[in-house]
């Protein structure tokens, strides 16, 4: 492997944390506010744009930690896994993401005093949303570092 192509995996790894991480901050977000609106708080739009936005200055590098880590120890076992089951490695970056982050929330979930790390998680729907939004970030890692078809004829294999 060259100096080029281990650059190139690094930037598709730190663009892949940070889909992730503003995918995913952006649904806890809106899975807070929304919480908020069901008990009776007014939220108006522009409460509901800076909150997002601080969200995002505030609570995206956190999480950004939390979705580096899951995905340094997720993607290779996608990797390896994508090079057994081919015609599967799309949807197995996308479970790595998702499943490695479920796993990071249970830790954290365990580890921490409060009673779940991120609120949007106590839900299905806000834990599913969260896992979707990692699993997007881990795809998109996934359909980047591909191995580019070979071309021709192929004979034994």
């Amino acid at each position: 492997m060259t100096l080029l192509s281990i650059l190139r995996v690094i930037l598709f790894y730190l663009l892949a944390v940070v889909v992730a991480s503003v995918l995913g901050t952006l649904v806890q977000t809106q899975f807070n506010l929304a919480a908020l609106r069901l008990i009776g708080t007014d939220i108006p739009v522009g409460l509901w744009l800076s909150t997002t936005l601080a969200d995002l200055r505030g609570f995206t590098p956190i999480f950004a930690m939390m979705v580096a880590v899951t995905l340094l120890l997720a993607l290779p076992v996608a990797a390896g896994l994508g090079r057994i089951f081919k015609p599967w490695r799309g949807v197995l970056f996308f479970l790595a993401g998702a499943v490695g982050i479920k796993v990071a929330f249970d830790i954290a979930d365990y580890l921490l005093p409060m009673p779940t790390f991120i609120a949007a998680t106590r839900g299905l729907a806000g834990l599913l949303a969260m896992m979707v939004a990692v699993g997007i970030g881990s795809a998109l890692f996934g359909r980047l570092t591909r191995p580019t078809n070979k071309r021709g004829l192929r004979v034994l294999g």
